[in-house]
């Protein structure tokens, strides 16, 4: 299904570390903020994340419950990377819900052998509305096709 979000200049790259040794992480995807990010437009936000059991990505083809899109309520299962928007106002930040909003499906990822373990990197080139406040920030969370959810990662403050 072609969404609106195909069209915003948005690049997603996925970088896995080979593992042949024999690593394990948690079940539930964890994410972290890799030190070489780029707050320019278009931002590149770049998110270094493990996952035990290596269920990271969806193929096209998974559009059915609990992958379908649904509009309304909103399923964000169809979805595996929500990037939320944040806005500073008055002294606090705030989610601000954009008619296009920072949502992506990362493609399976699987590694085969025995050992599933993944390691690497999600990078995401964001373009940021010309017309945005001062200051902005994401919240992100990736989800395994198994629908655990990871932490909640915030971005630093991204200016104007």
């Amino acid at each position: 299904m072609i969404r609106k979000w195909f069209y915003t200049a948005v690049a997603l790259t996925l970088v896995v570390t080979g593992c042949k040794e024999n690593v394990s992480f948690p079940i539930e995807p964890h994410i972290q903020m890799s030190d070489r990010q780029v707050y320019q437009n278009p931002a590149k936000i770049i998110v270094a994340f493990t996952d035990g059991d290596g269920d990271i990505g969806l193929n096209e083809s998974d559009t059915l419950p609990p992958y379908n899109y649904v509009e309304d309520p909103f399923n964000k299962y169809y979805y595996n990377l929500l990037m939320y928007y944040y806005i500073y106002n008055n002294g606090q930040w705030e989610e601000y819900e954009l008619a296009v909003p920072y949502f992506y499906r990362i493609p399976v990822i699987t590694p085969s052998g025995q050992n599933k373990a993944l390691k690497g990197e999600i990078e995401v080139d964001v373009s940021l509305p010309q017309n945005r406040p001062d200051s902005i920030r994401f919240e992100i969370v990736l989800i395994d096709r198994a629908l655990h959810e990871s932490n909640r990662l915030v971005t630093p403050a991204i200016y104007r």
